[in-house]
């Protein structure tokens, strides 16, 4: 039974496409849902429904794919039972990595690729059809972080101070990035950068000389001065106590960078920022190293 696999949309797990000789996707597998809100109810006496509450963290996120395992063996040739064994068997080495998560890559069109890490908490439980040699079977991933993200990290160079600048390469962002690289350069003194949409805040008390970057990894909540144009931590000295962050959602993470629309035209979304500081120079700069997020 050799069915020739779908190309688009399509998955892999930890490069093993998820479309292959020995098995493939069915036709109801779901793409990627919208992520729900984490509940919070707020009531006040005298007062109808509850109060509005903003800037709510979303729920993790789940996946279901369906597969249609035949008993074809890897060279493309028509197997039996055997065959639809080692199949069954291939596919559950996949999912049953439990030490570390999955690496998922969604394949939704051509030049499309995202990624997320996930894990499967559900029991999958193949439904096999001896006299015909095929099995259909569906597993559940979970994704913990919930949202999907670029494959890689991009880089944009801004200036300092300058105001509501679009951070270009991270445009078509769905999703806040929590996870942001930022370099800053001197001469700056007390230099700060502000996400527009939200209004989050990342600031650095203290003075940064020529020649010399603050680095901080805003998801890890670490910072660090450096001496070379690099993007690692290590090495430098850790001057995390002179970086805040204010505004809602800054006691667990910095600068969670935000994309808005453009006026009403859902297809323009842009992360902006402003930066400020004194003492600056010709040569200072601020760079922010992400991938791009996506609901």
């Amino acid at each position: 039974m050799n069915v020739p696999p779908l190309t688009y949309p399509t998955y892999t797990v930890d490069g093993v496409p998820m479309d292959s000789t020995g098995w493939y996707l069915t036709p109801t597998t779901r793409r990627r849902p919208l992520p729900a809100a984490k509940a919070v109810a707020v009531e006040v006496p005298g007062r109808a429904g509850q109060l509005p509450v903003l800037g709510l963290d979303v729920e993790a996120t789940t996946i279901t794919l369906g597969l249609f395992v035949t008993c074809c063996r890897p060279d493309g040739t028509e197997g039996d039972l055997e065959a639809l064994e080692h199949n069954l068997a291939a596919l559950y080495s996949v999912f049953g990595v439990r030490h570390r998560l999955l690496d998922v890559r969604h394949m939704p069109a051509p030049g499309i690729e995202l990624q997320a890490s996930a894990t499967v908490l559900a029991a999958a439980d193949p439904d096999v059809d001896i006299p015909n040699r095929y099995a259909r079977m569906q597993v559940v991933l979970t994704i913990p972080g919930t949202y999907w993200r670029d494959v890689s990290a991009l880089t944009w160079a801004g200036k300092l101070p300058a105001a509501a600048q679009t951070v270009t390469p991270l445009a078509g962002s769905t999703a806040p990035i929590v996870d942001a690289l930022v370099r800053i350069t001197g001469p700056a003194t007390n230099p700060k950068i502000t996400d527009v949409a939200t209004g989050v805040t990342l600031a650095y008390a203290g003075a940064i000389t020529g020649g010399q970057r603050v680095l901080v990894d805003c998801e890890n909540m670490r910072a660090a001065r450096v001496s070379t144009n690099t993007w690692d931590l290590a090495g430098g000295t850790d001057v995390t106590g002179s970086v805040d962050s204010t505004g809602p959602g800054s006691a667990s993470r910095w600068l969670h960078l935000t994309p808005a629309m453009a006026g009403h035209d859902p297809f323009s979304r842009a992360i902006t920022v402003t930066t400020t500081a004194t003492g600056t120079s010709g040569a200072s700069a601020v760079e922010i190293r992400a991938r791009r997020a996506h609901l």
